[in-house]
Order: C-alpha cells, then sequence, then structure tokens
C-alpha cells in the first residue's frame, strides 16, 4: 500500500464491476431447520425511492432462505471502519521488534566506561598525563561516533512510525471521500476489505423493526 492509501503490490483479482461495497463478501446467518445456517450470499440492491440500497439474501425459490436483510450504507460503513482498525492494529502489532531496538547499545556503554575510568585514574595520578591525553581523544572519538549513530537510529525509527501512521490516516481520509475529490475507487476498497476478509457472516436481527446492531456483522478473517 502506498502513502497516499493506493494499493500496491499483487492482489486477488476481482474482475466484475461492482456497484456496492460489499457484493459477494456478506453471507446469510440465518440459522436452518438442520441445525446449520444458510451461507448463502446476500444480493445487494436498491429499493425504489430510497437513498441507500440494501443487502438481503435471496428467496427461497432463489436457493436463499429470505430471511436477512440489511441496509446497505450502514454495514457498508461498519465493515469498513473494522477493516481499517484490523489493518492499523496489524501494523503496529508487526512493526519489526529490532527497528525500535540498537544493537550497539553495549559498544558505548563500554566506550562510556573505558573514558571514566581513564578519567579516575589519570585524576589519582595512576597514568601519565602524556598517556591520558593520547588516550582520551580516542575513546573521545569512538563515544561521540557511537551516540550521532545511536541518535540518527532512533530519527530513522521515528520516521518510520511516522510514516505509518500518515499511511493510515491517508486511507481513512481518501475512504471517505468521493472518488472525483480524491478518495479511493471501488475497486481499490475492495482490494483492501479482499485482502483483510474472507466473509462477513449476517445474522438476523429478529422481527419487527430494530435499530441496526453492527455486533451481528461477524468478520471471518484470513487467517495468512
Amino acid at each position: 500500500m502506498g502513502s497516499d492509501g493506493a494499493v500496491s503490490g499483487p492482489l486477488s483479482q476481482d474482475w466484475r464491476e461492482h456497484t456496492y461495497l460489499l457484493t459477494g463478501f456478506l453471507r446469510c446467518g440465518r440459522l436452518m431447520p438442520n441445525g446449520k445456517i444458510c451461507n448463502k450470499r446476500l444480493r445487494a440492491s436498491k429499493p425504489k425511492g430510497k437513498d441507500y440500497h440494501l443487502y438481503q439474501c435471496q428467496s427461497k425459490g432463489a436457493g436463499g432462505c429470505g430471511g436477512v436483510s440489511r441496509r446497505g450504507d450502514l454495514v457498508d460503513f461498519a465493515i469498513s471502519q473494522l477493516v481499517l482498525n484490523f489493518m492499523e492494529a496489524r501494523a503496529v502489532f508487526n512493526a519489526p521488534e529490532q527497528d525500535s531496538s540498537w544493537d550497539k547499545e553495549d559498544e558505548l556503554s563500554a566506550a562510556i566506561k573505558r573514558r571514566d575510568a581513564l578519567t579516575a585514574k589519570w585524576e589519582s595520578e595512576e597514568v601519565s598525563n602524556e598517556f591520558f591525553f593520547s588516550a582520551l581523544p580516542r575513546l573521545e572519538k569512538t563515544i561521540s561516533r557511537l551516540r550521532a549513530e545511536k541518535h540518527r537510529h532512533a530519527a530513522s525509527v521515528e520516521r518510520q512510525r511516522a510514516s505509518s501512521a500518515i499511511d493510515i490516516t491517508e486511507l481513512r481520509r481518501r475512504w471517505d471521500l468521493p472518488e472525483e475529490e480524491g478518495g479511493l475507487a471501488l475497486s481499490q476498497k475492495r482490494a483492501h476489505i479482499r485482502e483483510e476478509l474472507l466473509a462477513v457472516i449476517v445474522h438476523p436481527a429478529g422481527g419487527g423493526y430494530k435499530p441496526f446492531n453492527p455486533d451481528l456483522l461477524e468478520p471471518v478473517w484470513r487467517e495468512d
């Protein structure tokens, strides 16, 4: 993924043009008499006179159960947030451990101890001025070099962390923008979702009108 939120690198192909974000991902979670869930793909449609779409299980005649339906824009938003949060958490968790630690800390500590020990011996007149002033510059040079390396490493780690934060922030920003205003194309959003999710099981909300409940959406994450 690039810093602008665009997908880079190989992704599984999505050859067909889709009108809605989660077409093909949603599965019906209604429990059937045989004890298994329906598991049919939800179809997307736009009710006449409405400004939103629906995801719904097909009728029994078409092979489904007809028992699950959800307002599509709310499902799209909920799953988008789940995927973005998952991507952000994974990026933090997978940050290479060696990038946050410096492998020459012991070397720097030893050089400082040698310098301090040399200074203590000189102050107690255990070593001559000639030896002290010839040895000290070499130790100081080593310490300065190692400290500079440590500072460069710390700056590099901070840049990497900032870059990761900018990536996900930029991705979130572009996710919510219309494509004509620089937002991600629907195909790009689907590619990100397809990298993280195998499916989403949509469980029934029960009879009658019920407010939208995102807890009834069960994501099935990829394990690789």
